[in-house]
């Protein structure tokens, strides 16, 4: 006898399969995970669960490896307990923790860092758990220095514009400012009058390097022969004096060794002891002659006298020369 399935049980058993997969694809889709990965389920305490709700994704080096299931509040302390779900096949260490950080467009993520351990955290198992500063802490931690810059150069620019730097360093710049356009108007029209002159004077300077270069060999070869001229010139000059030198030193030498061998009356002169004894004796013979002569001059030159002033004056010539 064959069983017979009536609608009602039929109905029942499809309506049972379709709540299943209601359910299944309600938290596929709601990142509890995939049909075929396995489940591994890790919880946290956090002190503050803002913008931290069911589905909010778990990454790990900003890959989603898992989102969060429940979020529970723990009485006393007022903490929060937060399920999370890993539906990715990754290995946690124990000892790793979970940072929540702030997304750039707002939200919250769960951040997986792993520890250095090599055993493994077992399902169930609490991680330890790290806060992120928010974006706006972090962004009031960027402009609290350059608050401080702010406010430093907006007190320095209200001191000049109190005692007045400001407008005299405008003033100051200002009459150099018209000093200088002066200065340039006055060059502009000394240049303009001087361009005729200018111009004749580089036209002047053209013409004469152009010059300069055309007979440039000429040039070369004028101060070659020019300079081979002077060489002979100097090489000349000087061999004539220097042989007018030697002809002169040998005719002092020659009459140097006459002198040395007591030729000529200089050489004898020189050499003769007597001679010069002699001549000294006589200098001196003809210097007492003249000393009398000086004197006495009535004993050589004849002056009439008296018989007594002639015999006096013997008389004291006598004495002078006993």
């Amino acid at each position: 006898m064959a069983f017979k399935v009536s609608n009602e049980t039929k109905v029942g058993a499809l309506a049972a399969i379709a709540i299943t997969f209601l359910v299944l694809g309600y938290n596929f889709l709601a990142g509890q995970g995939s049909f075929f990965s396995k489940k591994y389920t890790l919880n946290a305490i956090l002190p503050d669960v803002a913008e931290i709700s069911k589905s909010t994704p778990v990454l790990f080096n900003g890959y989603k490896v898992g989102n969060v299931t429940d979020v529970e509040l723990l009485k006393p302390d007022g903490n929060f307990k937060v399920y999370f779900v890993i539906n990715e096949d990754i290995d946690i260490p124990e000892g790793s923790s979970i940072k929540v950080s702030s997304a750039l467009l707002g939200g919250k993520a769960l951040n997986l860092l792993f520890s250095k351990n090599t055993k493994l955290a077992e399902s169930g198992q609490t991680l330890n758990s790290t806060a992120d500063t928010t974006l706006m802490e972090s962004v009031s931690n960027v402009l609290k220095p350059l608050n401080a810059k702010i406010n430093s150069i907006v007190t320095s620019l209200d001191s000049i514009l109190a005692n007045g730097e400001l407008n005299r360093s405008l003033a100051n710049f200002n009459k150099s400012l018209k000093s200088f356009t002066r200065t340039s108007d006055n060059a502009s029209v000394i240049l303009e009058q001087s361009m005729p002159k200018l111009s004749n004077i580089m036209g002047n300077v053209e013409s004469i390097t152009q010059n300069l270069k055309n007979n440039n060999e000429k040039i070369s070869l004028t101060i070659a022969n020019l300079k081979t001229t002077t060489d002979n010139l100097a090489a000349l000059k000087l061999k004539e004096t220097v042989d007018k030198a030697n002809e002169t030193l040998a005719q002092i030498s020659g009459i140097m060794d006459k002198i040395n061998n007591g030729e000529g009356s200089l050489g004898l002169l020189v050499n003769d002891k007597s001679l010069y004894n002699n001549l000294n004796n006589t200098a001196a013979d003809l210097d007492k002659l003249l000393k009398d002569l000086n004197q006495f001059p009535s004993k050589y030159i004849p002056v009439p006298f008296t018989k007594g002033q002639r015999n006096k004056a013997i008389k004291k010539s006598q004495q002078a020369n006993p």
